[in-house]
């Protein structure tokens, strides 16, 4: 018997035999999350991922496995699995996976968020190599130095999508130098890290007609002057946002929404603006932004702005 798609949820671990019965069966999705029993999913790890070819999505999410070295060392032989979800795992350590994404040039999704991971180094460096990965998430881990990633960023072509938020990093210097260099990255998320400088960045979106969306909310920016500079030159970014910051002056942002003609989402909802009179003066000659988040800032007569432009949203 053949099956195209099987899609095998495990709620209870009697239910393990059945998936080994199937290992003939042309399945391609598994999800086995929140399994509290090692050995069996080792097991699984063992005897599926080498010897199956056609799963390409594995959704091992919230379970004990600390320790993925056999893991990634299966993902060697592996040449169909496209997606693979390790998030909540209580991960540290992914060199071995690193190592691993220098062969397997097949996947294209791998979510590693929720974990405690603090060195990406080999991970990055298998970056210069790999030419299948498509969407990075590191998310929601203990992650600092991100030098060694944004050196591979120059060189790699593959990436899209790369999700670094609520970790702890504060400078994205080089990650912003590889930004001039890099031509397919598209969406970046860095809310929640401890960033306060990003004239570097700035800059880089001077040279980068890639990156549609840029996320910097929950961080501690004041001054976004060069950003919004570099806005009156950037044809690429259709969404940014600032919100949760320690921003409060937006006049020259103000003044580069005159010559923009790409952004349509601008976020700086809960900053310390005061005064958008500039803001609203220059709306008038914008043609692409649709909405603009200005909720709790310190904004007189707030209520009345979306009389004035009914793109600017104070609610949501």
């Amino acid at each position: 018997m053949n099956y195209k798609e099987i899609l095998n949820k495990i709620e209870e671990c009697e239910k393990i035999d059945e998936i080994f019965n199937s290992l003939n069966l042309d399945f391609k999705l598994l999800y086995l999350k929140k399994n509290e029993k090692k050995l069996i999913i080792n097991k699984i790890i063992n005897d599926l991922i080498k010897n199956n070819k056609t799963l390409f999505f594995l959704n091992l999410e919230n379970n004990y496995l600390q320790n993925i070295d056999k893991l990634s060392e299966s993902l060697k032989y592996n040449s169909s699995l496209k997606i693979l979800y390790l998030s909540g795992n209580g991960i540290k350590n992914i060199d071995k996976l690193g190592e691993c994404l220098k062969y397997n040039n097949f996947l294209m999704d791998i979510n590693l968020e929720k974990n405690k991971i603090k060195n990406i180094d080999i991970l990055s460096e298998s970056l210069k190599f790999n030419s299948s990965l498509k969407y990075l998430n590191l998310s929601y881990n203990e992650i600092e130095n991100i030098d060694k990633l944004s050196e591979s960023l120059k060189v790699n072509s593959f990436l899209d999508i790369l999700n670094l938020s609520d970790n702890k990093i504060e400078n994205i210097d080089k990650l912003s130098e590889s930004l001039k260099y890099n031509n397919t990255l598209k969406n970046i998320y860095l809310f929640k890290n401890r960033i306060e400088n990003i004239d570097d960045l700035a800059e880089s979106l001077n040279n980068n007609s890639t990156l549609t969306l840029l996320d910097l909310s929950g961080n501690e920016i004041k001054n976004i002057d060069k950003l919004s500079e570099s806005l009156k030159i950037n044809s690429s970014l259709k969404k940014l946002d600032l919100s949760y910051n320690k921003i409060k002056n937006i006049d020259v942002l103000s003044e580069s929404l005159k010559f923009n003609s790409s952004l349509e989402i601008l976020n700086l909802s809960d900053n310390k603006i005061e005064n958008i009179d500039k803001l609203i003066e220059n709306l008038k000659f914008n043609n692409s932004l649709k909405k603009i988040y200005l909720k709790k800032n310190k904004i007189e007569n707030i209520d009345n702005l979306y009389k004035l432009d009914n793109r600017i949203n104070i609610n949501d």
